[in-house]
């Protein structure tokens, strides 16, 4: 059904983003080469990292968000800042990467952390994916 589904969006010229939570790895491969999705959203760190989707399939689909939720949730300001900035380091060079959160973002993130991951990415967001350091 998934298929149908992609198959409309791409009729209509619209792209396909798939969110899923959960281990799809022994399915991606399906997903990308014959569902045929655009992108995918949601990486958490103890199944798949971010960086680790970006460079198993990011030359065949966007890699949207996957700053860790619980990274999120547990580090200071300056670590979600120094985690972030790896991640962008790690995804942006080649561009089909946008960051964001992992999932939705809940009412446990404090506010300072959501709002360090924004500023790394309007700070560097742009520099790094021209490919400097």
């Amino acid at each position: 059904w998934q298929k149908r589904c992609v198959e409309a969006a791409h009729r209509r010229g619209l792209p396909f983003i798939l969110h899923s939570c959960g281990n799809l790895e022994a399915v991606m491969e399906d997903l990308i080469s014959y569902v045929g999705i655009d992108a995918k959203h949601s990486y958490e760190d103890e199944i798949t990292p971010v960086t680790e989707a970006k460079r198993r399939y990011g030359d065949r689909i966007a890699i949207l968000g996957g700053v860790d939720m619980d990274k999120l949730a547990r580090l200071s300001v300056g670590e979600v800042k120094e985690y972030t900035l790896n991640v962008l380091k790690a995804c942006a060079p080649g561009g089909g990467y946008a960051l964001g959160s992992g999932n939705t973002i809940a009412n446990y993130i404090r506010v300072e952390n959501y709002l360090a991951m924004l500023e790394v990415g309007w700070k560097y967001g742009k520099y790094l994916l021209a490919g400097h350091p």
